[in-house]
């Protein structure tokens, strides 16, 4: 009968003699002595190649672990060491962070959220302490519960006829930190002159990053990981039958996909023209941002470059477009305007240098909300990059490596942002519902 070529194998290895082991033994033997004879060698040549300040650094530090009365975390003298760089020499974009600090920055751009989902401005221009919502994430619990922007807590407890009344923002991080995830409790809101008391709740979410609205309908994103387009929302009614709006407040990981649903509804709904606000987008991943400026190369038949970075040794690299579509969602007299502010920074202001230098707009299609009184975008022409520090441990430093420039026209914004100057429209700042967005729009359109 046939065997199978398991048992072959084996009755082979049987019925071959066995040889004697020593010279193996000796071999391997000799081989790991070699090794180590090698790593020694290595690591004495290394020593030596260091400069004499870094060896009385690793020296201190060995002497610290050793002989110091009180134990010192390899992650607080690592932090200390790079701040005290960084205060001295290097920018203040550039950071050491440890290994919690580097998964929750990877978790942020992801998406991945947790807690309620609302962006404070905590302090008015007088200084005075306030818990005004200036942003509530999309598909958050916040969201869910129907907060808005301009809504301002006054006061929040564990049941209704247990309210604290406060502004603190430091007193409501505490109480929040004292909550459990899904443990439901209650803000009392005002806004408007008007009062109400809001339930909500800590959880886990993936935030959206792109909302999209007509003056008949409003869409936004929810699902586990905010991959379903769903009608929420108020329409914002100072459009025309002809325009839509997309708030694209990130450029995170669920950014293109998004951005790539409502640009298909708004194809589908007929639209022409585009106000894309930025307000409040501090940037994310430059990939992210080559994904969505496909759309805006309007003076081009291919994939250009929407960016470029030039390293200190002026040194160029450019970053492409992910494709070149916008005659397929656009006319030639369409007109595709701006909303910004003095928090639309570095990946946002590089997609709204793309957009000028390849005319998809220009720098009268641009409107700037004041803040504080002054309006302007806030001045980041320049690119970190992050590095893992350790082998074993996932501590990491992020960098800055390169300035930012236009594709076209070489312009870097850094320090000094887009400004009035540059002929963009103003707008006086407002949190009473969509009043803020309204009067730019009006003054855009006009």
């Amino acid at each position: 009968m046939e065997k199978d070529p398991d048992e072959i194998t084996e009755e082979l290895q049987e019925e071959t003699p066995k040889k004697k082991k020593h010279g193996k033994v000796k071999f391997a033997v000799l081989s790991i002595v070699l090794a180590v004879v090698m790593f020694i060698a290595g690591a004495v040549t290394f020593w030596f190649v260091l400069d004499p300040g870094m060896r009385s650094l690793i020296k201190l530090k060995f002497m610290i672990d050793r002989e110091y009365y009180e134990d010192i975390p390899d992650d607080e003298f690592y932090r200390v060491i790079f701040n005290a760089v960084n205060n001295e020499t290097l920018d203040a974009y550039s950071s050491y962070m440890t290994a919690d600090e580097y998964t929750a920055a990877n978790s942020d751009l992801a998406g991945s959220r947790s807690g309620i989902g609302i962006v404070f401005q905590v302090r008015d221009e007088t200084g005075k302490e306030q818990l005004l919502v200036v942003r509530v994430c999309g598909n958050s619990p916040a969201e869910e519960a129907g907060l808005k922007e301009g809504d301002r807590v006054i006061g929040f407890g564990i049941s209704e006829a247990e309210l604290n009344e406060s502004v603190s923002f430091d007193e409501f991080s505490k109480f929040l930190a004292e909550r459990s995830d899904r443990e439901t409790f209650y803000l009392r809101v005002e806004n408007g002159g008007e009062e109400r008391t809001v339930a909500l709740y800590k959880s886990e979410y993936t935030e959206s990053s792109v909302f999209y609205r007509t003056n008949t309908t409003a869409y936004g994103f929810s699902g586990k990981n905010a991959e379903t387009l769903t009608e929420k929302g108020a329409p914002l009614v100072v459009l025309d039958d002809q325009t839509a709006y997309i708030r694209l407040t990130q450029f995170g990981n669920t950014a293109v996909r998004e951005f790539d649903q409502v640009m298909s509804l708004f194809r589908e709904q007929g639209k022409k023209n585009l106000v894309l606000d930025l307000r409040g987008n501090g940037g994310g991943y430059m990939d992210v941002m080559q994904g969505i400026a496909k759309y805006f190369c309007k003076t081009s038949t291919k994939k250009e470059p929407v960016a470029a970075v030039a390293d200190y040794g002026e040194k160029r690299e450019n970053f492409k477009a992910t494709g070149n579509i916008y005659y397929e969602y656009f006319a030639e007299d369409s007109r595709i305007c701006v909303l910004a502010d003095s928090s639309t920074a570095s990946a946002s202001e590089a997609l709204i240098g793309c957009m000028v230098d390849y005319g998809a707009t220009d720098y009268a299609d641009i409107c700037l909300s004041e803040r504080s009184g002054v309006a302007k975008t806030y001045g980041k022409g320049i690119m970190q990059t992050t590095y893992r520090v350790s082998l074993f441990k996932k501590d990491a430093v992020k960098l800055t490596t390169a300035r930012v420039i236009w594709p076209v026209s070489d312009t870097c914004i850094h320090d000094r942002g887009i400004l009035p100057e540059d002929g963009a429209l103003t707008v006086t700042e407002s949190y009473a519902g969509d009043t803020e967005i309204s009067n730019a729009i009006k003054k855009l359109f006009s």
